[in-house]
């Protein structure tokens, strides 16, 4: 027995959509999830990172021929001029990826300039890479979709060289040390 003058029982709000779609690296717009954003900076790094060898590489060659930095003139400031336009390049990549990590977080892009403080980026960097972004769509677009196998690679590749780094800190003093210390022991045993 239902009343045809009550008030309706349905919900009136949105359903919430299950769309999502595929990031791109090489694009500027969209929304990108922790994974993705460790995944596609260590990418841009070793993208950008064989130019930068190289250019200093060359440099280095040039300036041992013509005896010294000083003596390289145009072609020098030519080098001088490559690796800062590398630098602006690698710098542009980093606000492009942090815009498109705070659109996940239902942020402003602008925000990603908080990079350029120097105590401030830290706590930044650290925001980005563990604050969770939105589940449904927000005013950027849809949530992206779940990470290929490559984006997850390279994402693990930050905390292990992390580790790594650790170990080789705590390692390579007490190494010396030891060889230090064994180097001795063989000059005392051969006197």
């Amino acid at each position: 027995m239902s009343n045809p003058y009550s008030m309706p029982q349905s919900e009136l709000v949105e359903r919430a959509s299950d769309e999502t779609y595929m990031p791109k690296f090489f694009a500027v717009n969209g929304r990108i999830g922790r994974v993705r954003y460790l995944g596609y900076s260590v990418a841009s790094s070793f993208l950008l990172m064989p130019v930068f060898i190289v250019l200093l590489g060359v440099m280095g060659v040039f300036s041992i021929f013509t005896r010294g930095p000083a003596a390289l003139g145009a072609l020098g400031a030519g080098f001088v001029l490559g690796i800062l336009a590398m630098i602006v390049l690698a710098f542009a990549t980093g606000i492009i990826i942090a815009r498109r990590r705070l659109h996940d977080l239902g942020k402003s892009g602008w925000l990603s300039l908080l990079m350029v403080v120097p105590l401030v980026s830290v706590v930044f960097w650290l925001w980005l890479v563990f604050g969770p972004g939105d589940a449904d769509s927000n005013e950027y677009g849809p949530p992206p979709g779940p990470n290929s196998t490559g984006v997850i690679i390279l994402a693990a590749f930050v905390p292990v060289m992390f580790v790594l780094s650790i170990m080789a800190s705590i390692a390579l003093p007490g190494y010396a040390s030891y060889k230090a210390k064994a180097e001795a022991a063989q000059i005392e045993n051969s006197q």
